[in-house]
């Protein structure tokens, strides 16, 4: 039989209605990827790297400000390509795909624990829809996707992690397992220190769940080579920290917050901890629950219904799960800066809820095990629901990022002819949309302006023209 029709026959009606929603979503991904354009402390980046190059560059800012040297390494490696006019969008198509990738090779992992079967297609479908989600749960999706500085520390740090426990649950247990485990730690521990102690923390609390419940570790379906990688991961991103911890630059941007003791930022996380829950979460519910009801009826198995006393305790123990998550994770920015992070920090708190949820409605479908129509009624209703976003989306945002592509290379050809001048008066730049925008501030002396300034060598004074608004 003809591949292609083998494949075609062996897919359902969901299965085509997500093809359907992720040639849509690409063709979003793709007009953004070519209408971004780099913002605020990108120019900065142009500027270190055109006078020092890019590894001195690393080791200047390493010493004097940010001490994420792998996110920087990356950064001005790309910036140092910014001569090219493709160089953005490849950097944001290679980020999709090492996202659905990552994803893919999750995805392995996880059915054999769940067994259930995909055929290779079907596989690679399902990765890219679960990026499509990731993609829609960003708390900002500009900030996080579409910003060159924030997208090297905080979405990149996101996807090696999961591409990395794609690695650990795939019973292959090779050298270059090992050397990608190697790889993917350096990354995560050289680029999001709060990422970073999350994980070390829940790591330490695994291996102590491993330890007290060693005679049980065959009933986990986590063999000890899945454990030997763990410890790879563990103490690869534990030096990979330590160095960025202990950097000059770590002390220098530290004596810029006020410093509390361990007990006010234990107690102060319960706050920023309750408004995340409360009022930042609530913000992608609904992506999250129409992406996790399609996740979690492919991810369902064939296999006797769970009880409801059963599935019920597994809801509150992952809804206590992300709540815990949440606290860990906010609990150094609370003792660093003494408030909420960043939406962009925040990323690895979306990607836990999209999972979490993807959980509750797995255990639900296994409540239904024998009535599959209920699910696939939900499933289908999501999918249109989905296919409806991305069609919208696709067209607004082709319209909105095609505007703003325009005023930003504009202002561009604006400052090169007037680059002598002692002042040069800017029309506001158009709406960004789903774009990290490069706006700069109405206060003159804002850190905008000198760094914009900076990359393109401008010497007079920046300002906007608000009577043109």
């Amino acid at each position: 039989m003809n591949p292609l029709k083998k494949i075609i026959n062996q897919l359902s009606l969901i299965d085509y209605l997500i093809v359907v929603a992720n040639v849509i979503f690409l063709g979003l991904y793709f007009v953004l990827s070519f209408n971004n354009r780099i913002s605020h402390d990108d120019f900065y980046s142009m500027y270190i790297v055109e006078e020092f190059g890019v590894i001195d560059g690393v080791k200047l800012i390493y010493n004097q400000w940010c001490t994420r040297y792998v996110a920087l390494l990356i950064s001005f490696f790309i910036t140092s390509f910014l001569k090219f006019k493709t160089t953005l969008v490849i950097y944001q198509l290679f980020l999709l795909l090492l996202c659905s990738s990552s994803i893919y090779l999750f995805l392995t992992g996880l059915k054999n624990i769940v067994n259930i079967s995909f055929t290779k297609f079907k596989m690679i479908n399902y990765s890219i829809l679960i990026s499509c989600a990731l993609f829609y749960c960003s708390f900002n999706i500009g900030e996080t996707w579409f910003w060159l500085s924030s997208s090297c520390t905080y979405l990149l740090s996101c996807i090696v992690l999961i591409f990395s426990v794609g690695t650990i649950l795939t019973n292959a247990n090779t050298f270059l397992n090992y050397v990608v485990l190697i790889a993917c730690g350096i990354t995560i521990g050289g680029s999001n220190g709060t990422l970073s102690l999350t994980l070390l923390i829940f790591l330490t609390f695994f291996f102590i769940f491993l330890w007290a419940k060693k005679s049980q570790l065959s009933s986990i379906k986590f063999s000890s080579s899945k454990v030997n990688k763990c410890i790879v991961l563990y103490l690869i991103v534990h030096l990979a920290f330590i160095v960025m911890y202990l950097g000059n630059g770590n002390q220098i941007r530290s004596s810029f917050f006020k410093e509390i003791s361990i007990f006010t930022a234990l107690i102060d996380n319960i706050k920023f901890s309750e408004i995340i829950f409360l009022k930042i979460i609530p913000e992608i519910i609904p992506y999250c629950l129409i992406f996790a009801i399609v996740a979690s009826t492919i991810l369902t198995p064939i296999s006797a219904p769970n009880s409801i006393k059963s599935s019920l305790k597994k809801i509150c123990f992952s809804i206590l799960f992300l709540g815990l998550a949440i606290y860990i994770f906010q609990l150094p920015i609370t003792y660093k800066t003494q408030d909420i992070g960043a939406e962009r920090t925040l990323y690895p708190l979306a990607i836990i809820t999209f999972f979490v949820f993807t959980f509750c409605f797995y255990q639900f479908g296994k409540l239904f095990t024998n009535k599959k129509h209920i699910q696939k009624v939900l499933s289908i209703t999501a999918l249109i629901l989905i296919i409806g976003l991305n069609s919208f989306q696709l067209h607004n945002q082709y319209h909105i990022s095609k505007s703003y592509r325009e005023s930003f290379d504009n202002r561009l050809i604006q400052i090169t002819q007037q680059i002598n001048n002692k002042q040069i008066l800017l029309d506001p730049l158009t709406e960004s949309g789903y774009l990290h925008s490069a706006e700069i501030s109405n206060d003159s002396n804002h850190f905008t302006h000198d760094q914009l300034k900076l990359g393109l060598k401008i010497k007079g004074q920046l300002k906007l023209n608000n009577t043109s608004r």
